[in-house]
């Protein structure tokens, strides 16, 4: 009687330290008020980043929490800082653990996210950042338009560019960032100018130094308008602007003119709260390609003083051709 005694309380103490090593999802901020109705369903934010860098990982991941908020039948957790060889891992877990929508936030997480939804047909995924659902019919894609966001800093880069040639600093070449580039260059054509956009991919999204040294390596070339598309890696174009002569930024992402206001003529702000908001709401659970442009909100215009009245023009009349589809400008 002993022995088995003994034998049990061994194989509690081991259950009892597998559990307490096994990874484990963050709950999300609990809820601070409480609607009337809603759904209950479980929602599972998968972020490349840290929720707290005052970027593209922090605004998605606040957007959830403001839909719990606004909804306490929603149930949140989240897992920042997630690697590539971390992904499937993570978003099999959450599956496993019943959540009812998964959210891989960023344009990485598409290999993954196609892997685990086709082991968990009952559970619905969503892409974000992204127009490809890969043909899985539980995986929904999502993203702000880039397009719309591009062609804005098309517009506000050749109406302050003196040197005629502008650039883009972004992390890697997922396809909304293509699209960005492609639509940035339609705009810089929009003043009458030879305007000779340029572009590099630092390969990180977050390191500050990397999006500095290219900066730098930009404006040594001639280039004189700068658009960091980048998540907190951002503030590295930034500090290369203010420490150039005569350099500018036009902000992407988030409004740069908070963090540079001397060299900041105005931003593309890409709504992410609002993405994640309508993501953790379940919106997006129909296995489509979502993508909100100027007339959803997906994309903020924000001009400074240092934008002169022709290029304040300008964007409003760009604004108002890409809400109404007049400019040919797909979101």
């Amino acid at each position: 009687m002993k022995k088995l005694q003994l034998i049990c309380a061994m194989l509690l103490i081991s259950a009892m330290f597998l559990t307490a090593c096994a990874p484990a999802a963050t709950p999300a901020a609990a809820p601070t008020t409480a609607p009337a109705s809603g759904e209950h369903h479980k929602v599972a934010m998968v972020l490349p980043g840290e929720k707290t860098d005052e970027a593209f990982n922090q605004y998605t991941y606040e957007g959830m929490l403001r839909a719990a908020k606004d909804n306490p039948n929603i149930e949140t957790a989240y897992k920042e800082d997630v690697t590539q060889d971390q992904q499937l891992q993570v978003i099999r877990q959450f599956a496993q653990e019943g959540y009812d929508i998964i959210i891989g936030q960023g344009g990485q997480f598409g290999d993954a996210l196609e892997t685990v939804a086709k082991e968990y047909p009952k559970v619905n995924f969503v892409f974000s950042v992204a127009t490809d659902t890969g043909g899985v019919p539980n995986v929904t894609a999502v993203t702000v338009s880039y397009a719309h966001a591009g062609y804005l800093a098309g517009v506000m880069g050749c109406n302050v560019t003196k040197s005629n040639k502008i650039a883009m600093v972004t992390g890697q070449w997922y396809d909304p960032h293509k699209q960005f580039l492609a639509a940035f260059q339609k705009g810089a054509e929009t003043c009458g100018k030879d305007v000779k956009v340029s572009s590099v991919a630092t390969g990180d999204w977050a390191d500050v130094d990397k999006a500095r040294q290219a900066s730098l390596a930009l404006i040594a070339d001639g280039n004189d308008v700068l658009v960091p598309l980048l998540d907190a890696a951002y503030v590295g174009v930034l500090s290369a602007a203010q420490d150039s002569k005569n350099v500018l930024i036009v902000g992407a992402v988030t409004d740069c003119s908070k963090v540079a206001p001397t060299v900041t003529v105005g931003s593309v702000v890409f709504n992410w709260n609002e993405l994640g908001y309508e993501e953790a709401a379940g919106k997006f659970v129909d296995g489509k390609s979502h993508v909100l442009g100027m007339a959803d909100n997906g994309i903020i215009p924000v001009m400074n003083d240092l934008l002169p009245a022709a290029g304040k023009t300008a964007v409003d009349t760009a604004v108002a051709g890409l809400k109404d589809g007049s400019l040919g400008i797909a979101p």
